[in-house]
This record gives C-alpha cells, structure tokens and sequence, in this order.
C-alpha cells in the first residue's frame, strides 16, 4: 500500500536503495511489514514478487492436480 510520511519522529529508510523517505514524502509498504520502499524500488520490486508467487502458485496447483 502507499502511504505518505507523515510522522517528523521516526526516520523512514527504503530497504532497498538505503535512502531516506522525507516527510511528506509518498513510500510503499505491504500490509503488516515494518518495510519501507521508496517509490522508484517499489516499482522495480513489485513485478519480481508477482512473478515470484505467480510461480508458487503454479507449484500448488501442480501438486493438487
């Protein structure tokens, strides 16, 4: 999900290109990870991750069928 940095407090790092998420600064976050990705990583990343579970999810329906 996208979210906006809204909190002055604590400092928000993208977990892949190791910058800092300034405030106000829109980032991507999936639902119950303490991980942040700024926008440009998140672009990068979210395809490698379909692809990879598109993958899993090949393997179930294999072992089922």
């Amino acid at each position: 999900m996208i979210v906006k940095n809204t909190d002055p407090y604590k400092l928000k790092k993208c977990v892949k290109c190791k910058r800092d998420i300034a405030l106000n600064e829109l980032y991507f976050a999936y639902p119950l990870s303490l991980q942040q990705m700024c926008l440009a990583c998140a672009e990068a990343e979210i395809p490698k991750t379909i692809e990879s579970l598109e993958k899993d999810l090949n393997k179930i329906r294999q072992a089922k069928a």
